[in-house]
C-alpha cells in the first residue's frame, strides 16, 4: 500500500478579517471625532443649582459659549479677546438663524462683568434664546 505524505498547507495571513477590523476602527474614530467638536470646554466648572435640569441631548445648532475663570471666552475652541470680536462672530451666526439656542457656560469663579459682556453681545447680535449652564447641586451627607 502506498501512503501519501501529507504536506501541510503553507501558513498564510488572513487579510480580509484584518481589513474589516481596520475599517470598523476607522469608522468609529471618524464618528467620535465629529461628536468631540460639540464637547464643552472641560476647564470650565459651572456653578451648581438646586433646580438644574439635565439636558438629554446636545442640539447641533446650539452655540456653546465658554467663559473660563480668567475671563477667556471661547466658541468651538476659538478664543475671543474682546467683546467686539465676540459680537462679530455672534452677529454672523445671527444672520443665518436668530432663533438659534445660545448656551453660556460660565465658570463659577468668573468675574460677573465678563458674564454681562457675553450676555450683552448675544442680545446685541439679536439672539433671544439664551440660557446659562449649571450642574445639579450635590446634597450634603
Amino acid at each position: 500500500m502506498k501512503f501519501r505524505a501529507r504536506v501541510p498547507e503553507p501558513i498564510g495571513f488572513q487579510l480580509a478579517p484584518m481589513l474589516d477590523i481596520v475599517f470598523l476602527l476607522l469608522i468609529f474614530f471618524v464618528v467620535t471625532q465629529t461628536f468631540s467638536l460639540y464637547e464643552p470646554d472641560l476647564k470650565v466648572k459651572v456653578p451648581s443649582a438646586e433646580q438644574a435640569t439635565e439636558t438629554a441631548r446636545h442640539n447641533p445648532n446650539e452655540i456653546i459659549i465658554n467663559v473660563r475663570e480668567d475671563g477667556t471666552v471661547t466658541i468651538n475652541r476659538e478664543h475671543f479677546k474682546d467683546k467686539d470680536q465676540l459680537y462679530a462672530k455672534l452677529y454672523n451666526s445671527a444672520l443665518l438663524d436668530k432663533d438659534q439656542t445660545i448656551r453660556i457656560r460660565g465658570d463659577a469663579k468668573t468675574e460677573y462683568q465678563k458674564m454681562v459682556d457675553v450676555l450683552d453681545a448675544c442680545t446685541k447680535a439679536g439672539f433671544w434664546n439664551v440660557s446659562f449652564s449649571t450642574k445639579r447641586a450635590v446634597p450634603a451627607p
